[in-house]
C-alpha cells in the first residue's frame, strides 16, 4: 500500500509538470502573438497617422481656397457674405481640431 500511494504522489507530481510546461508553451505563444498585434498596430499608427495628415491638409487647404477667393471676390465674382466666411471658419477650425485629437487620441492611447 505504500509503494501505490507513492506512485500515485509520483504520477501526480508527473502530470503538474507536463501542466506547467504546456502553461509555459502557452505564455510563449501569447507573448509571441502579443509581439505580432503590437507590430500589426504600430503599422496601423503609421498608416492612418499619414492618412489623417494628408486629409486635414487637403481640407485645411480647400478651406484656405475658399477663404482667398472670398478676398478676392470682385475678381473672380465670388462672393460670400462675412457672417458665412466666420461660420465656415469656425466650423472647419472645430473639425480640424475634433478629427485630430479623436484620431490621434484612438492611435497614440
Amino acid at each position: 500500500m505504500h509503494n501505490s500511494e507513492l506512485d500515485d504522489l509520483l504520477e501526480e507530481f508527473d502530470g503538474a509538470e507536463v501542466d506547467a510546461a504546456n502553461e509555459i508553451d502557452l505564455d510563449v505563444n501569447l507573448t509571441q502573438q502579443e509581439i505580432s498585434d503590437r507590430i500589426q498596430d504600430r503599422e496601423e499608427r503609421k498608416k492612418y497617422a499619414y492618412r489623417t495628415f494628408i486629409f486635414l491638409s487637403c481640407f485645411t487647404a480647400i478651406i484656405l481656397l475658399i477663404i482667398i477667393g472670398a478676398g478676392f471676390s470682385q475678381a473672380i465674382n465670388f462672393n460670400l457674405d462675412n457672417t458665412v466666411l466666420i461660420a465656415l471658419i469656425t466650423s472647419s477650425l472645430a473639425s480640424i481640431v475634433g478629427i485630430f485629437i479623436l484620431v490621434m487620441r484612438y492611435l497614440f492611447r
